[in-house]
């Protein structure tokens, strides 16, 4: 019995000097909704991290953020009579983060926040599109005779697309709960990410710049 106390005491040992000392330690999730009036597309992302709390105000860390891109963007294209437009597309973009609270020792803080990584997507799906055309995706049948563009049918529809560096800048405010050091974040995101499309033999970069609601929760 003695030496399973013994073992016990030395189990818990560090996970209470842990306890003692983590507050110099953060852990966190948020949710943030982003859209672009330029390109009328938009994306929803989510995000675990973790980082040191240098003092009271500020801290950084590591973070990993899913994204998905939602919203239609043309694309080059040489064939008459015929636009190209993307589908969807979502990836994993890890990074490195800096957050600053101006009133650490109040209920309610301000902040700002920066970050900073690379973006990872998946391949998606390019989209054939024939004039005229009503509002949508795929073949429309109207004026223009379909059977001439069976051969779009059997070209290539995989859209290759490539993430890169990416930036975030966060605003907002934050409130304390609970135990010390636990806290609800609300704010504004701006997200800015470059994208490049490879399809067929064309190459395509386009900037994703969004902007939307974002909340968090620290501890």
């Amino acid at each position: 019995m003695k030496r399973i106390l013994l073992l016990l005491t030395v189990a818990l040992l560090p996970l209470s000097l842990f306890a003692q000392e983590q507050r110099k330690y953060e852990i966190g999730a948020e949710a943030s909704f982003g859209f672009s009036a330029k390109n009328k597309s938009n994306h929803y992302s989510f995000d675990v991290f973790g980082g040191y709390k240098f003092n009271n105000s500020l801290s950084a860390g590591l973070g990993l953020n899913y994204s998905k891109f939602k919203g239609r963007a043309d694309l080059p294209c040489n064939l008459e009579n015929v636009f190209i437009t993307t589908n969807p597309y979502s990836g994993f973009r890890p990074y490195v983060y800096g957050r600053y609270d101006f009133l650490p020792g109040k209920r309610w803080t301000p902040y700002v926040g920066a970050k900073l990584g690379y973006a990872f997507f998946k391949n998606s799906q390019i989209v054939f599109n024939v004039f005229p055309f009503p509002d949508g995706y795929g073949f429309y049948y109207g004026d223009v005779d379909l059977s001439e563009f069976e051969y779009l049918k059997d070209l290539d529809h995989t859209l290759g697309v490539k993430g890169g560096v990416f930036g975030i800048l966060d605003l907002g405010a934050a409130v304390h709960i609970g135990h010390k050091g636990s806290k609800l974040s609300m704010g504004v995101s701006m997200d800015l990410q470059p994208v490049k499309f490879q399809y067929i033999n064309t190459t395509d970069r386009k900037f994703n710049f969004t902007i939307g609601p974002k909340i968090g929760f620290t501890f």
